[in-house]
């Protein structure tokens, strides 16, 4: 060995030997409880069934270990002037539809006894743990609104708009308008503009009485730094031939609004404002549904989509 190497070798324990050990106080993070809660009301119909749901997903913040009592949580919501919703566990992605942004924690759901469901009923929940933390929220569903020619599904003329307007919906503080575009990437090939086969489009209408919203250009408006230019500006002329949608609006809450936070869909401001306390934090919100289906066609035997 060179005499340089002998040297390093020779010193290398001498400088541990030199070290002082720090004396270092490690802090255990507690798991802080998480509920997101909501109640919405569908409307019944043949074309989409019943669309009451009454879920809640449990996790808890990143720092502590996963919580392994979360499946064994009791969660009870109960209604004002009687009745009772048992929770029980279900699949994850009844709870989560992103299995890229798939959290840990447990999807309670209520099934079908949320048929009884109805816009203005005044709900608590009451979640309790094994070890006994609790957690506690209350919610009152707005009230039912009426979508103007309201039909299952409509035709609309390719390259062309029509605003879909609705009634007010008492109690609600806002309305989340939201689309799923299907079949874009096959219309849209002749044209060259790049587009997925399924395009969700997410917006809101920061208002109780703004209810009217232009389909399908003013739709997304919290997607658009997120899209293709080409196909933003191509969607503003309306759906191409042989395109379809799914088109939803929704009567919601203070609480929804308070909470709602993602990507660039952000009406709760620069934080969250929970409606869920005790033993943890969270949101119990509350919506009133209505959608219908709109097809981009000019073959006849579809009604056409009012005001188009």
């Amino acid at each position: 060995m060179p005499r340089s190497g002998r040297w390093l070798a020779l010193l290398a324990p001498a400088a541990l030997w030199t070290c002082e050990l720090q004396e270092v106080t490690v802090v255990e993070v507690e798991t802080v409880l998480v509920a997101e809660a909501y109640a919405m009301v569908g409307v019944p119909s043949p074309a989409f069934g019943i669309d009451n749901r009454l879920w809640v997903f449990l996790g808890g913040t990143v720092g502590g270990a996963a919580d392994a009592t979360l499946d064994d949580a009791r969660i009870e919501v109960r209604r004002a002037g009687g009745g009772r919703f048992r929770l029980r566990p279900v699949p994850i992605e009844n709870c989560i539809s992103d299995r890229d942004r798939m959290r840990p924690g447990t999807c309670y759901d209520a099934g079908l006894d949320a048929i009884s469901l109805r816009p203005g009923d005044e709900l608590a929940l009451h979640i309790r743990m094994p070890d006994g933390r609790a957690l506690r929220g209350e919610t009152r569903i707005p009230g039912d609104f009426q979508l103007e020619g309201e039909i299952p599904e409509c035709s609309l003329t390719p390259d062309t708009s029509f605003e879909v307007r609705w009634t007010q919906s008492e109690g609600a503080a806002a309305y989340v308008n939201e689309t799923r575009i299907d079949g874009l990437d096959e219309a849209l090939a002749p044209e060259e503009i790049p587009a997925p086969d399924e395009l969700y489009l997410l917006g809101l209408s920061i208002s109780a009485s703004d209810t009217t919203i232009v389909f399908p250009g003013e739709f997304g408006v919290f997607d658009r730094f997120d899209l293709d230019q080409a196909l933003t500006v191509r969607l503003q002329r309306g759906l191409p031939d042989g395109a379809a949608a799914l088109v939803g609006i929704s009567a919601v809450d203070e609480n929804y609004v308070n909470w709602a936070r993602g990507g660039n869909f952000n009406p709760s401001g620069q934080v969250r404002i929970p409606s869920v306390r005790g033993d943890g934090t969270g949101v119990f919100a509350s919506m009133v549904m209505r959608r219908f289906a709109v097809f981009a066609s000019s073959e006849p035997g579809v009604p056409a989509c009012l005001g188009s």
